[in-house]
């Protein structure tokens, strides 16, 4: 099937020979994956000299600031030397900007003439724009605080200029600030030179991180509605596109975040406001709140430094903190573990030994200081002996301990899954998850430290440039594992208001936004997790606007499918439709292609859900599926332009009361037989499941099941059916296989043996005897219920 787009040349029809065509477009398949590598190698190339750009020009201003505190002149020929090296590493930074720039222009008109996908799109664009403009000869500068050796003047940018171009392209797309720790215009906050001063710089702090994290809330909240919204609509290629789309154009938001958290860390351990917690209550209670703010933060191990400070005795605030321990053990430190061991397995690529020996280096000042530490000191050696074991079980009862035990137990789950190497190692460490998440509280928080740990590893990797491909794709399966088993946790929405709960799932959410389409790349089925994760965060609110509002967001959707090298109009019926994306893989088992051809052919399948609802239960009826259901609906709008509405005006007539489905289905099938022939020839053709002799007795059989359901003897009356009808097999065997599904099948067996006839001994028999001769019941599932409960019925109905 193809993808309709507008980029490239319009197709006209071929007048060479199938092989000619065949051989061309394999060549330009060809030359447009070498332009591919081309312009990723020089991207790569010209991010790589950014770095190192940014690095001398670091070194520079390392030794400006030391220079102002030494005698004039003594460090000037230093000075200049590192001037020198700066202008050479930016220098090359511009032109192997241009470099990329023209590399990705020609990737992507080769992709373009190939029929492809654009390869690079909008942030890997911007960023060797970004690059080339950043080190541009005519860009503004600042003036060197150093005299060249030759004499001259030389003008040069100081690394406190953010630079917004750090990384680009897919899953890794990250603010520029996200991994670094260059200070940004929006960063002033310095030691403070009273306790007074300490104290009203944690307050703006605070502030300007609240600020700042609620917006990056509301945007990942936003990503994530519209991706669900799209849902199955979009490739795995295509999710990963919209997510880097989308954060190139808030890339302020999501650097003054990260900026404001490195404040709050400033701040927060600053040696003055220990001192003036010392002495008043209220600011040790505030200094708890921006602790616990603090650890879910990419700072958070700022958190845990404050959190050893804060319950020293003979550290600098005493014992200010000493009537706050439980809360700092219960918010803070439990928090700050799990956030800082997503940290630690992203910053050691993968490598569990290395991220567990790092978490026990960083939590030993710690475990010296009360009950937390010894919490701490515990259950990190449990986690050694479950990752040394392959054995998740011992988690379970540090998880019960206590919050801090919970939190230990979620890192450990994550590294466990992280060191997993089959489907059923992970399994294993799964089910932990699943099953303490519906467990009670203690499990839902396990649960939630488990989410914050896993999203927090994704957010760092997706900022860490090529590394995170790789490590993202071993990551890939515990996102699976973990969504899945927390939307399968009975309970676990229970919770969701708890804090604790609440910031974990958030961080997961978040993750989802930063990494989640990128997965899809990896394994299979995994788009899910972007869609499916709305399950989860729906428990915390959704994304509630006016309608006003919703056709702002719907527009902007547009306008990234459009950037993305969407065909228009695919563009503006996926961004404007609700949920029929999901409904059409769901129900009929489209590919994200076949959904963007209905898209494009018909999309008054998508102008309200109604619609799309009535032509989907139709194509159901008729049994269509995949490649199937889309021709079915191509035939059906031949014989009605107006199908979709003949079908939503019948539907109220068809659909009935939902107890006898076998009869809507046969009143779709006949709608569609008399009013949509040409669809009704299709189906026919396609779904032999439902058309001819035998399907017909199944569909009888099913008709008469539910007719017969109220019956005060159901199980006699079910029997005489079967007895009446022995020579059909497909009728008699549906019977059992109807009552195999819904599980009544050994109470049948049951009542035909205590108070049956001989007929309905015969029927009974007949009916079992078919299911085996037609593969409805097999031998293994007959010797189970013989061995079962019932077996003694079992025994009497098939030996008559």
């Amino acid at each position: 099937m193809t993808i309709r787009t507008t980029s490239g040349t319009p197709q006209t029809p071929s007048t060479s020979s199938t092989s000619t065509t065949d051989a061309a477009q394999q060549a330009a398949q060809r030359a447009a994956e070498a332009a591919r590598q081309a312009a990723a190698e020089a991207l790569r190339a010209a991010r790589e000299a950014a770095a190192a750009a940014r690095q001398a020009r670091s070194e520079l201003q390392a030794q400006s600031f030391s220079q102002t505190k030494q005698p004039a002149g003594q460090n000037n020929v230093q000075g200049s030397k590192l001037e020198q090296k700066a202008l050479l590493a930016e220098t090359q930074a511009r032109e192997l900007g241009k470099a990329a720039q023209k590399a990705i222009q020609h990737a992507n008109d080769t992709a373009r003439d190939a029929g492809r996908p654009l390869p690079f799109a909008g942030p890997a664009r911007n960023t060797a724009t970004g690059i080339a403009d950043t080190y541009s000869a005519d860009t503004k500068a600042k003036a060197s605080p150093f005299s060249p050796l030759d004499g001259s003047t030389h003008l040069a940018r100081f690394a406190n200029e953010p630079l917004g171009v750090q990384d680009a392209g897919g899953p890794q797309q990250s603010s520029a600030t996200d991994a670094t720790s260059s200070t940004t215009a929006a960063e002033t906050t310095r030691a403070a030179s009273s306790p007074e001063e300490a104290h009203q710089n944690l307050v703006n702090a605070q502030e300007g991180y609240d600020e700042a994290q609620k917006k990056t809330e509301e945007l990942n909240q936003q990503l994530n509605s519209e991706l669900a919204k799209l849902g199955p609509g979009l490739t795995e290629e295509q999710k990963q596109q919209y997510v880097a789309e989308f954060r190139e154009r808030y890339p302020e938001e999501y650097a003054a975040e990260a900026a404001a958290a490195r404040e709050l860390n400033t701040a927060l351990n600053d040696p003055k406001l220990m001192e003036a917690a010392r002495g008043n209550p209220d600011i040790a209670e505030e200094c708890v709140e921006a602790a616990t703010d603090l650890a879910g933060s990419p700072e958070a191990k700022g958190a845990l430094e404050w959190a050893a400070k804060a319950q020293d005795p003979n550290g600098p605030a005493g014992t200010a903190f000493a009537g706050l321990e439980e809360k700092i053990n219960d918010d803070v430190i439990p928090t700050a573990i799990s956030t800082v061991a997503g940290q630690l397995l992203a910053e050691n690529d993968g490598d569990v030994q290395a991220a567990l020996a790092a978490l026990t280096e960083i939590t030993e000042p710690l475990v010296p200081l009360g009950k937390g530490g010894a919490a701490i000191k515990t259950g990190i050696e449990t986690i050694k002996n479950a990752i040394a074991s392959g054995n998740p079980e011992p988690l379970r009862q540090l998880a019960e301990s206590s919050k801090i035990g919970g939190a230990l137990a979620g890192a450990g789950v994550v590294f466990g899954l992280a060191s997993a190497v089959t489907d059923a190692q992970r399994g294993e460490w799964g089910d932990v998850v699943k099953d303490l998440a519906g467990a009670g509280r203690s499990g839902a928080q396990l649960a939630a430290y488990v989410m914050r740990t896993l999203g927090e590893s994704g957010r760092v990797a997706a900022a860490t440039g090529e590394k995170a491909a790789a490590f993202l794709g071993r990551l890939a399966p515990a996102f699976g594992v973990v969504a899945n088993a927390i939307i399968l946790a009975d309970h676990f929405k229970d919770f969701v208001d708890d804090p604790t709960v609440g910031g974990g799932i958030r961080a997961f959410g978040d993750a989802i936004a930063v990494v989640g389409a990128g997965l899809g790349t990896v394994l299979p089925g995994v788009g899910h997790i972007v869609e499916g994760v709305g399950l989860v965060l729906s428990a915390v609110g959704e994304l509630l606007v006016g309608k006003e509002e919703q056709e702002k967001l719907d527009n902007e959707s547009e306008a990234i499918l459009l950037e993305m090298g969407m065909d228009p109009d695919v563009a503006k019926t996926l961004a404007h439709g609700d949920n029929q994306p999901q409904q059409l893989a769901d129900d009929l088992g489209l590919t994200p292609e076949q959904i963007q051809e209905l898209a494009k052919n018909h999309p008054v399948l998508f102008d309200a859900p109604g619609l799309g609802g009535a032509v989907i239960d139709a194509a159901k009826a008729c049994g269509m599926e995949g490649e199937d259901a889309v021709e079915f609906i191509d035939k059906m709008a031949e014989d009605n332009p107006n199908f979709a509405w003949d079908l939503l005006g019948v539907k109220p007539l068809l659909q009935g009361d939902g107890t006898k489905p076998t009869a809507t289905e046969d009143g779709w099938r006949a709608y569609v037989q008399g009013s949509f022939p040409s669809a009704y020839a299709h189906a026919t053709e396609n779904a032999p499941e439902l058309f001819g002799k035998d399907a017909e007795s199944r569909l009888q059989a099913d008709r008469d099941y539910e007719l017969n359901a109220g019956s005060t003897d159901l199980w006699n009356t079910y029997a005489r059916l079967c007895e009446k009808h022995q020579d059909d097999p497909a009728y008699i065997s549906r019977f059992i296989e109807r009552m195999e599904e819904e599980g009544t099948l050994d109470i049948f067996v049951e009542s035909v043996a205590t108070f049956g006839l001989d007929m309905d001994y015969e029927g009974a028999k007949a009916a079992i005897d078919a299911a085996l001769e037609t593969g409805v019941l097999t031998e293994e599932e007959l010797q189970s219920h013989l061995d079962g409960d019932y077996g003694d019925a079992w025994r009497a109905v098939m030996e008559s």
